[in-house]
């Protein structure tokens, strides 16, 4: 008898609709997260801007959490970047040393995401909620810096003006990330029927 209610368990955990729409977000999450990783590996972009590579991992990855609606999905895409990025020899927030403060600054977007769903903020306060939010993520990013101050110092127009700077260039590409994550995520939604089809 008991083996009857396992099976019964399983299927009905199996046969879920909403269950089945997390894994799938999850896996969409952890693949934006992947060609994120890619992107920030290989494109060079030379803008002598601390901090701006925030600017491509941390969008994709919010934009598909807000979209999405994976519950982790911020953390899954942020360390899916992350090992993607490092595997093909790049570097992302500091290299290994820096993969702890990756899952923190997931696990920080996930929460506050998860707040603001939970409480049915409206996108007036959501916007900037997800720019300040983003601005402290890459601000915690940042800190790698003073872990290991040794690091590579970068030169905006061929000057460097020191860690005050690179300080509010770190700030300031994560408050665009989310800014940017937030007002796609806004334009999606707005897109989408009123009533959307029942997941089969």
């Amino acid at each position: 008898m008991r083996g009857f209610l396992s099976i019964g368990k399983n299927a009905t955990w199996r046969h879920n609709p909403a269950v089945r729409q997390q894994v799938r977000m999850l896996f969409a999450s952890i693949s934006v997260g992947m060609i994120a990783g890619v992107f920030v590996a290989y494109v060079k972009l030379g803008l002598g801007l601390s901090g701006h590579k925030a600017l491509f991992w941390m969008t994709p990855v919010l934009l598909a959490r807000l979209c999405g609606k994976c519950k982790a999905g911020t953390t899954a895409g942020a360390l899916a970047a992350a090992f993607t990025c490092y595997t093909l020899g790049g570097r992302m927030g500091g290299g290994l040393l820096g993969l702890p403060l990756i899952g923190v600054v997931g696990i920080l977007f996930d929460a506050v995401i998860g707040f603001a769903e939970t409480r049915k903020l409206s996108r007036v306060s959501f916007i900037p909620l997800m720019g300040c939010t983003a601005m402290v993520g890459n601000l915690i990013m940042f800190s790698k810096r003073l872990l290991n101050p040794a690091g590579t110092s970068h030169a905006f127009l061929g000057i460097y003006y020191g860690v005050w700077f690179d300080l509010f260039t770190y700030a300031l590409c994560g408050l665009l990330a989310g800014l940017i994550a937030a007002v796609g995520a806004w334009l999606y939604h707005r897109s989408k029927p009123s009533h959307p089809a029942q997941v089969r």
